[in-house]
């Protein structure tokens, strides 16, 4: 049987006194998770939005069958990739899965007919995109020019906290200057989060809002390379925008925090290859950039944060300075704390996924193949007591079913 295959590779007991191994993902592994865990009724009611099956319409109203309409696309093993796929309801899906095995799946827009049919119409007027999720998506990897810990697909404790950072920040930002409150964050299930936003207004925004929307919530631009990514000052203004004061104060609270990135990166320490200091120079008004220098040849190896705390006094000087002495009441303050804080903390989005009503994006409760870990919500207001590596695994879960079910 299917959970007798599951348990041998379960199993897998080593010699000596270790623990029993537990293998993350397989075909066979999969295939159990599918039959027996997958939440196909939720799942359906979810991205179909309790719409009612496709059989139960009349013949003149299908175009009312919103679940039927939704696209769906399956990555089978040997990276085969199948689109415009559709289904009538949680037993069709389940069949559909149970057949194929799909290593993948991503969810699409909702179209004005079937997905399944979309060669036999019109493109242009027959079949387009009418309803989909906004969406974000946020990579670990996008950090790896400041991330001291790790690199590429590797995720540890220490650099989660961009995550956890990146998560409140567009929370509160889409909650508070958008009015959205259906939001769905999803571990991606390897190095990082998808965010859904479900509310109906947000469904039908058109493309053209959709990257008004992204671009609003990027403060960080250019190349990783650049000297200076992130400008909040605006001409003629005194203050910066609330929603860049609202993101540097919930920035601020991850970064300086106990335990937050500022000490688990470490981002100041001159032995550090990735070692922010040069970079931050790059950024500050010359006067702090002096005081620094002169502050570090006194005192030198200070931790990161007797380092931040000093770049942030000698701005507030130099901000000071500027207020006593300005002409011109209308002169800019200095926000070169805040823009440092944001570079090194705020969400960076790849705004390329948001902007297309159209772009597939990885269904919740999915299995990454990679790491055998479910696809799982994330909680905003416990993110800080997430951690990708405590997610489960398919295998872990076929254990489980095993220790109850032996």
């Amino acid at each position: 049987s299917l959970h007798s295959q599951a348990k041998r590779q379960v199993q897998g007991v080593q010699s000596g006194p270790k623990a029993p191994s537990i293998q993350a993902f397989s075909s066979d592994l999969l295939r159990v998770y599918y039959d027996r865990l997958f939440p196909y009724p939720e799942f359906c009611e979810w991205f179909g939005y309790r719409s009612k099956p496709y059989d139960m319409f009349p013949e003149d109203s299908k175009h009312e069958a919103f679940l039927f309409r939704r696209e769906l696309s399956f990555t089978l093993p040997g990276d085969i990739y199948i689109r415009y796929l559709c289904f009538k309801g949680p037993e069709q899906l389940k069949e559909k899965m149970m057949s194929q095995q799909p290593e993948k799946i991503d969810i699409g827009a909702v179209f004005t007919i079937p997905p399944k049919n979309h060669n036999t119409v019109n493109k242009e007027q027959g079949f387009r995109p009418v309803q989909r999720e906004l969406v974000f998506d946020i990579d670990m990897d996008e950090y790896d020019d400041i991330r001291t810990c790790c690199t590429g697909a590797n995720v540890c404790r220490k650099c989660w906290g961009f995550m956890a950072a990146a998560i409140r920040c567009l929370d509160a930002a889409l909650r508070e200057d958008f009015g959205f409150k259906h939001i769905l964050f999803i571990f991606s299930g390897r190095r990082g989060v998808h965010c859904w936003v479900c509310d109906e207004e947000a469904r039908k925004l058109p493309n053209d809002q959709r990257t008004a929307v992204a671009e609003y919530l990027t403060l960080i631009s250019g190349a990783a390379q650049s000297e200076k990514r992130v400008v909040l000052a605006q001409k003629g203004c005194d203050e910066i925008h609330p929603s860049a004061s609202r993101a540097a104060r919930l920035c601020s609270e991850v970064f300086e925090g106990s335990g937050g990135l500022l000490e688990q990166q470490d981002f100041f320490n001159a032995k550090l290859s990735k070692c922010q200091l040069s970079k931050a120079c790059q950024q500050l008004p010359q006067q702090v950039v002096t005081q620094l220098e002169t502050h570090l040849a006194s005192n030198p190896g200070q931790s990161s944060r007797a380092i931040w705390a000093f770049i942030k006094s000698a701005v507030k000087g130099v901000a000071a300075g500027k207020e006593n002495n300005r002409p011109n009441a209308r002169e800019q303050k200095c926000w070169a704390a805040e823009e440092l804080l944001i570079e090194l903390s705020y969400p960076r989005l790849d705004i390329g996924v948001s902007k297309q009503m159209n772009h597939l994006l990885k269904a919740p409760f999915c299995v990454h193949p990679k790491t055998g870990r479910v696809c799982v919500p994330i909680d905003p207001s416990r993110v800080a007591d997430f951690f990708p590596m405590e997610v489960p695994t398919v295998g872990s879960l076929a254990a489980e079913l095993d220790n109850y079910f032996p």
